[in-house]
C-alpha cells in the first residue's frame, strides 16, 4: 500500500468528513471503499480519471471520484500532512462543471491549509469502524 488515508478534524474536534462517510448506505460505502482501495495502491502519477483528478488551478488539491446517494461524489483533499497520507478535507457532489456546495473547492483548500499549519488535525479514515484501507504491516 502506497498511501494511508485520513479525514479532516476541525479545531473544535468535529469530524464532518467521517460523519458523512459513516452515514453512507451499504452500496455507497462500498463504492467509496473501492475508490480508496484502488488509489491506496496507485502511484501519484496514476491518480487520474476515472478514479481521481488533480484540480486545475489548485497546486495541491485532488478529488477522489465515486458515486454516492445516486450522485457523482467527490472527496476533495491533499497529500499530507505527512509523505504517505492523503487527507480528505471535504466531500461534495459534482454535476457537469458545478460542485455543491458552490464553495467546495475553496473550503477544501482552506481546510488543507489549516491542517498544514497545525490549526486543525486529522484522524485515520474509517469504514465500518475500522481504519481503511487496513494496515498490512
Amino acid at each position: 500500500m502506497l498511501w494511508r488515508f485520513a479525514t479532516y478534524v476541525t479545531a473544535h474536534g468535529r469530524r464532518e468528513v467521517q460523519d458523512i462517510i459513516d452515514r453512507y448506505g451499504d452500496d455507497d460505502r462500498e463504492a467509496f471503499a473501492r475508490a480508496v482501495a484502488h488509489l491506496a495502491q496507485s502511484s501519484r502519477d496514476k491518480w487520474d480519471e476515472p478514479h481521481a483528478k488533480k484540480l486545475k488551478g489548485k497546486p495541491f488539491l485532488y478529488e477522489v471520484r465515486y458515486r454516492a446517494n445516486r450522485c457523482a461524489t467527490r472527496a476533495l483533499g491533499f497529500f499530507g500532512p505527512n509523505e504517505e497520507t492523503f487527507t480528505i478535507t471535504l466531500i461534495c457532489t459534482h454535476k457537469q462543471n458545478i460542485y455543491a456546495p458552490p464553495d467546495a473547492i475553496n473550503s477544501a483548500e482552506a481546510r488543507a491549509k489549516l491542517v498544514k499549519d497545525g490549526t486543525s488535525s486529522t484522524v485515520p479514515l474509517q469504514i465500518d469502524g475500522e481504519d481503511f484501507p487496513p494496515n498490512e504491516d
